[in-house]
């Protein structure tokens, strides 16, 4: 995101009325108050937290396919140039998501540059480590979702180099998801149902 667009989301967070600074720069103070904004967003978080006791004692056991189940898609989505019309997540996740894409759909399908970033599908469930990790993604039980990776890549830096909207961000974080980017300042595809 170029200076413009930071001010911009600088003024959308100050005007639910988060003391915050609008002067273009994303800092600590910037960060900070973000993620103050987001988690206000959820009064009642459903998930459990992000360690893996908590996970496996809310949705059971990691590649546990009996846990999954299938969705349509609400809006055209495409990986890469595929068009997909249906994924699988765990079923406790489902609701929740469909409202989230919903929203997305309903609120931003004719805004180009926010409904672009959720069209562009990086998957939900695979049986994997992290990167550069021997402890399993979060993507092994099939709660978390990837959007836009093109743009938003594992390291890049939210929102300096990444371009995931706010505005995608508040929606999973209405449902307490976790926004990677805006929570961790990388990995700004990703989103995950457990508490930020």
């Amino acid at each position: 995101m170029n200076q413009t667009e930071i001010k911009t989301m600088q003024q959308r967070i100050k005007d639910f009325g988060f003391d915050l600074e609008v002067d273009g720069f994303w800092g600590p103070q910037s960060q900070r108050v973000c993620r103050a904004y987001l988690r206000s967003l959820c009064k009642d978080n459903p998930w459990p937290a992000s360690d893996r006791r908590s996970i496996e004692q809310f949705f059971g056991r990691a590649g546990d396919e009996d846990n999954l189940v299938s969705f349509t898609f609400p809006f055209p989505t495409f990986y890469g140039q595929k068009r997909v019309t249906t994924s699988r997540c765990h079923y406790k996740v489902k609701d929740s998501l469909l409202r989230i894409l919903n929203k997305i759909g309903d609120l931003y399908g004719s805004e180009r540059l926010i409904i672009e970033e959720a069209e562009d599908y990086g998957g939900i469930y695979n049986f994997r480590p992290k990167r550069g990790s021997s402890s399993l993604s979060l993507h092994s039980w099939g709660i978390a979702i990837d959007l836009d990776a093109d743009d938003n890549s594992f390291r890049n830096n939210w929102p300096l180099q990444a371009d995931m909207p706010l505005e995608i961000m508040e929606e999973f974080a209405k449902e307490g998801w976790t926004p990677a980017g805006a929570f961790w300042g990388y990995d700004a595809m990703h989103f995950q149902a457990t508490r930020p």
